[in-house]
């Protein structure tokens, strides 16, 4: 539970100078700012609205100062952290606000990004998965994370606000260069989080701090611009190059996908003298050729009259039962596709030489591996096994209240179901990632278990002088690595003047 006045210095933070300091009238305030020579007074406006009921019809007030931000934030749920030119009633009892647009916006000073879950008991389970997202790869660190009714508002508050200002060509630059980053923001959570909102307005309405909803706030993890604005370009690029390879897979799949139409499918179908005394034999080519005509989207009685026809003209032909079972066989939904080992067999059976050869310089065939569903299959991918891993730890960490669990490669093969091969190699591979630590227990001591994110956060909880000692003790318990360096300097740094050096010096730490 944070203070009162943990939620004004969070509420000052956000704001920067975007309101003037006291109320224009009836202030309680000792008024200094125009006896202080050059201090700039601030005409700015916010919206604050007593409920999500109040703010979904624009219900709310009107405010031009911190002061009085201060006297009602207690009594409000949402507001608009983005300081607007001015605001205006709809109505002569002053209860509709308009005027919160885009094109109305004086100065940006935070990008929030806004997870939804089912509910409270989801929220809270999913909170150690929230702030290892949050941390854009350790490259950023969000400065405020506020829990609402099913999920959180993420805050990135600037350093400096960012002044909108309007070119002589109608344009505003600064608030197009924001809503890139917000977009990049919310599609990176979004590959992590399924629950992240991309909808949301950028610039909109969010969560204001309050003593009873603040998760996590740390004053010195604010976010340079230009750094983030760089961040978000590297990440757009990387999203085009997937996207263009994604496109250029998707139209080579489109040109050779449907099986009906490559060229071994002809030539199976045309040849006439496929006999049943032979291993690929009646059975098998008809059974290949079903499979080629679902995975073509062909139905199946057209199915039927295609290989019925085939059938016919075989020399020594099926029963048409026994075509009809094969058919039903390769349309019950337990086989994707033919298979490329039964076509070669097949080719290799009953083409002969000359068509073969053709055949080889016409294809184009591309082969693709149908991925059954994870609960079909045997085995398991390492990258799940990794990411049950990881939901694992933060579990354990959760329920035992604490930045490390304990516990033993045995007991973890037997909770996930995995075999000490499979949990070693997926676990390497995330200590190598830096989003595991490992301190191998003595003797008959159990190994501790530490990951990236509660590292972190325990540490920022910390005053500065613990937080030191902090570092000390997992420095003593923890094998030194780069990550864990990183981690560290950043801990320490958060208090100092030149966070933001410490920040951009992490880039390339995983």
């Amino acid at each position: 539970m944070s203070t009162t006045k943990t939620a004004q210095q969070a509420i000052d933070l956000i704001l920067h100078q975007g309101l003037r300091e006291t109320k224009a009238q009836h202030s309680n305030v000792l008024k200094l700012e125009k006896t202080i020579p050059g201090k700039q007074n601030k005409q700015g406006a916010i919206a604050m609205y007593r409920s999500k009921a109040q703010m979904s019809k624009s219900l709310g007030t009107i405010y031009t100062s911190k002061e009085a931000v201060y006297d009602n934030y207690t009594n409000s749920t949402h507001w608009t952290p983005n300081v607007f030119n001015y605001l205006t009633y709809t109505d002569a009892t002053k209860h509709y606000v308009k005027g919160a647009k885009e094109q109305n916006l004086s100065q940006i000073n935070t990008l929030v990004v806004d997870v939804d879950y089912r509910d409270v008991e989801e929220r809270q389970a999913k909170f150690a998965e929230v702030w290892d997202t949050a941390m854009l790869d350790v490259q950023f660190l969000p400065t405020l994370i506020l829990a609402t009714t099913k999920g959180y508002h993420i805050y990135y508050v600037f350093d400096e606000p960012v002044f909108v200002r309007r070119h002589a060509n109608g344009k505003l630059p600064a608030v197009r260069a924001a809503k890139a980053i917000a977009k990049s923001l919310k599609q990176y959570y979004a590959q992590k989080l399924p629950a992240v909102d991309v909808t949301c307005n950028s610039f909109g309405i969010f969560r204001v701090p309050r003593p009873d909803n603040i998760e996590y706030f740390e004053p010195k993890m604010t976010v340079d611009f230009q750094a983030l604005m760089t961040w978000s370009i590297n990440f757009a690029n990387d999203q085009h190059q997937i996207k263009v390879q994604a496109i250029q897979r998707s139209f080579k799949a489109r040109r050779t996908s449907r099986q009906i139409d490559q060229p071994w499918f002809q030539a199976l179908i045309n040849q006439t003298d496929i006999d049943q005394n032979v291993g690929y034999g009646r059975h098998n080519t008809i059974f290949t050729l079903a499979l080629a005509c679902y995975s073509s989207n062909v139905s199946q009685a057209q199915c039927f009259d295609i290989l019925d026809e085939f059938n016919s003209n075989l020399t020594h032909p099926l029963a048409t039962q026994h075509v009809q079972k094969v058919i039903r066989d390769a349309y019950s939904g337990q086989f994707h596709a033919a298979s490329r080992e039964y076509v070669n067999a097949l080719l290799e059976t009953w083409v002969p030489d000359a068509d073969r050869r053709v055949y080889l310089q016409r294809s184009q065939t591309t082969w693709y591996k149908y991925a059954k569903p994870r609960t079909e299959r045997v085995n398991s991918h390492v990258h799940e096994w990794q990411a049950d891993l990881m939901a694992y730890f933060n579990q354990r960490i959760s329920q035992d209240n604490n930045w490390f669990t304990k516990t033993s490669l045995r007991h973890i093969s037997k909770g996930l179901n995995i075999c000490l091969g499979s949990l070693t190699k997926a676990l390497n591979k995330l200590i190598d990632q830096g989003l595991v630590y490992r301190e191998k227990g003595h003797g008959r001591q159990a190994t501790m278990f530490a990951t990236r994110s509660s590292l972190l956060q325990h540490a920022m909880s910390l005053q500065r002088q613990q937080r030191l000692n902090y570092w000390l003790t997992v420095a003593r318990l923890l094998e030194p690595s780069e990550e864990l360096v990183a981690l560290k300097q950043l801990s320490l740094n958060a208090r100092q003047d030149h966070h933001r050096n410490a920040q951009l010096s992490l880039l390339d730490t995983g």
